[in-house]
């Protein structure tokens, strides 16, 4: 849990309860987390067969699925910071970040994502990213990162994704591919995967994308990330 830690001061007082860290960033104290929250985030992890849909939802707060291979969670807003940072939490301490619809960094994975940075490409949809991926001893890595409409991903996450937006008439795609190369462990690396509520208009800048309602952002070959908000 090492990265969430650095966000602020008070945190390392709750570093032995996820439950607590999460309430310094939700509510201004560590014993006011609201009780279905709470719920919703113990039921998420109830047996390897879990039925998200089923869990109780408290308005109150932003859900996110997520999924890795072999492995899934629900997950809670803890807290939005400038630039469109988001930070989720799952009930067993893994943490994911984005900016936006990008992944910024994760913490609690088998793979993980660290100090990501974006900036504008040298098109209106492209961007520059640079990132570590440490479990593959990648530092620095640097890419670039083309939008453009794609086919419909095939997972089951990606499916039902679609199924819920727009009332049944479902979402519009997009992939962010890597253009040039890329380290030796990061080869035939998957494209991000993007599914948004609207079609994008023609020559959409990739810094200014709506939220998507779904993505995928693979850190390794064989190890990718979704999630579906909800």
């Amino acid at each position: 849990m090492r990265n969430w830690l650095k966000y602020g001061p008070g945190w390392r007082l709750c570093a032995q309860s996820f439950l607590c860290a999460m309430a310094v960033l939700v509510l201004p104290a560590c014993t006011g987390l609201n009780q279905a929250a709470l719920n919703s985030l113990q039921a998420a992890y109830q047996g390897p067969n879990r039925n998200f849909e089923a869990v109780p939802r408290n308005p109150a707060y932003q859900y996110m699925q997520v999924e890795v291979p072999g492995a899934a969670s629900l997950t809670v807003l803890g807290y939005v910071y400038p630039n469109n940072v988001q930070v989720w939490y799952a009930a067993k301490g893994e943490v994911v970040r984005l900016q936006g619809n990008r992944l910024l960094d994760t913490t609690g994975l088998n793979v993980n994502l660290a100090n990501v940075q974006y900036t504008q490409g040298a098109q209106a949809q492209q961007t520059n990213a640079r990132f570590d991926v440490p479990e593959l001893g990648l530092f620095n890595v640097q890419a670039t990162l083309q939008l453009q409409a794609t086919q419909p991903p095939k997972s089951n996450l990606a499916k039902r994704a679609s199924e819920q937006a727009n009332a049944g008439k479902g979402l519009y795609w997009y992939t962010e591919t890597v253009a040039g190369p890329l380290p030796a462990a990061l080869e035939n690396l998957p494209p991000a995967i993007y599914g948004f509520a609207h079609p994008l208009s023609e020559g959409t800048n990739a810094s200014q994308l709506p939220l998507a309602v779904y993505g995928k952002q693979c850190l390794a070959p064989t190890y990718c990330l979704e999630w579906h908000r909800q």
